[in-house]
């Protein structure tokens, strides 16, 4: 363990470079990294030789900046220029010093075989996280981050922070026993910030709305506000990128409002089926929705009065939530009122993600207490395939005594399309913990 005093040093050492060009917020993150060393995790490691791998990059960088101006200015370079890159030397080396065989012994999970999570879905959700929130860091201004808009270069401080969430989140849920529990924790936390930073808006702190001007977060907005105001199109491409990126994961890990209607559905233990004529009202309400905001731009009516509707609108699906999603243990209103929901099943189609039955499925039915989603009824299970508005959500995994379902994607084994699925999606959350606001 004598060897984590090398990457140590080289922490240390980028943390003065940073400090010395007045980067405050990044001299701190590379100050107290090595406080990462303290989780007992392969992963960990893995990410720490990319952190040191950059440092190395850094030290080339700023060595060509430092002898271009020395040579500008007539003055001696060699000498710093020796020195720089002894240092960044001595940052690629710290990078096998971590992969010692004692050092990586000691941060193995102690699990048995059966047991034992490969420590590759964490880090690539790491990394994935990483460069997604870096691109919308340097590309997107104002800046989008929270950190960055209180504290002028504390992004990158963020990024890490988020990355790390993703990682960890990313290696609970490789465990199928609890993926439907952090699962359920995970994106209320994210349904809890995203409305905490919506209250603070409302308050006055514009800087916790991303343009600063009110958007209503009603999910039926998200396509019926562009079709009224004929602009604004930047939350539909959003939902529709996302969506065609996560499928119809969108639905129970990406809504800002979905994770009510989970709560509410979990009070009643086993479901009930919704009526066959709910799919039709479905379709209904989507239609109602988008030739209502057409009719209504055509009408002239005055927006204060849309938004008016709009909240009537949301608050008789928050109503949907508490008294029959509550009481039939569905998730009525994700499944039925939502036309958001419906796209995104539709749409969600276009993905290669998919919950499939093996033939160990014996028809049973253990599989359908779990499902929330009107998904896994009596004739989807008896034609072995979930239906429609199944949203990959991946609850009904250890709900099957036989292990008869699994997440499907092209021709991966079943347990790499799930460990694919997780760092897509887990990733995907990350991202929005730290930039979805209104």
């Amino acid at each position: 363990m004598k060897k984590l005093v090398f990457p140590i040093i080289a922490s240390t050492l980028l943390a003065a470079h940073f400090s010395r060009v007045q980067n405050d917020w990044l001299a701190l993150a590379c100050l107290i990294s090595p406080l990462i060393f303290l989780v007992k995790r392969q992963w960990i490691l893995m990410i720490y030789q990319s952190y040191l791998a950059v440092g190395g990059i850094v030290w080339i960088v700023r060595t060509v900046e430092l002898v271009r101006i020395r040579q500008s200015e007539g003055q001696p370079w060699l000498r710093l220029a020796v020195i720089l890159m002894a240092v960044s030397v001595f940052t690629f080396l710290s990078v096998l010093a971590l992969r010692d065989k004692k050092i990586q012994a000691r941060y193995e999970q102690k699990l048995s075989d059966a047991g034992r999570k490969p420590s590759w879905p964490s880090n690539a959700a790491f990394l994935l996280t990483a460069v997604l929130l870096s691109i919308i860091h340097i590309k997107i201004s104002p800046p989008v981050l929270l950190l960055e808009r209180f504290f002028p270069g504390a992004g990158p401080v963020e990024i890490a922070l988020l990355a790390f969430y993703a990682g960890w989140v990313t290696e609970i849920m490789l465990t199928i026993k609890r993926s439907a529990k952090i699962r359920a924790l995970i994106w209320s936390l994210f349904s809890g910030v995203f409305f905490a930073q919506f209250i603070l808006g409302l308050s006055g702190l514009n800087k916790f709305m991303m343009t600063g001007k009110l958007h209503l977060p009603i999910p039926a907005m998200i396509i019926a506000g562009p079709v009224f105001r004929g602009s604004g199109f930047f939350m539909l491409i959003l939902f529709l990128s996302t969506t065609l990126i996560a499928g119809t994961a969108w639905c129970s890990h990406l809504c800002y409002i979905g994770a009510w209607d989970n709560v509410f559905s979990k009070n009643t233990h086993r479901p009930s089926s919704l009526p066959r004529w709910s799919k039709a009202a479905r379709i209904g309400i989507l239609l109602s929705i988008v030739i209502a905001a057409i009719v209504f731009r055509i009408m002239g009516m005055n927006p204060a009065t849309a938004a008016v509707i709009a909240i009537l609108y949301g608050i008789t699906g928050v109503g949907i939530m508490v008294f029959i999603s509550r009481k039939k243990g569905i998730m009525t209103h994700c499944t039925v009122y939502c036309p958001i929901g419906l796209l995104a099943n539709l749409i969600g189609k276009l993905n290669p993600f998919r919950i499939r039955f093996t033939d160990n499925c014996d028809g049973c039915g253990a599989c359908q207490p779990y499902c929330r989603y009107n998904a896994l009824t009596k004739t989807d299970i008896q034609q072995r395939t979930p239906g429609l508005s199944c949203t990959l959500c991946g609850d009904c995994l250890p709900g099957c005594p036989k292990q008869a379902l699994r997440y499907k994607l092209f021709d991966f084994s079943a347990k790499n399309a799930r460990n694919i699925f997780l760092i897509t999606i887990i990733s995907l959350h990350a991202v929005f913990l730290g930039v979805a606001r209104l």
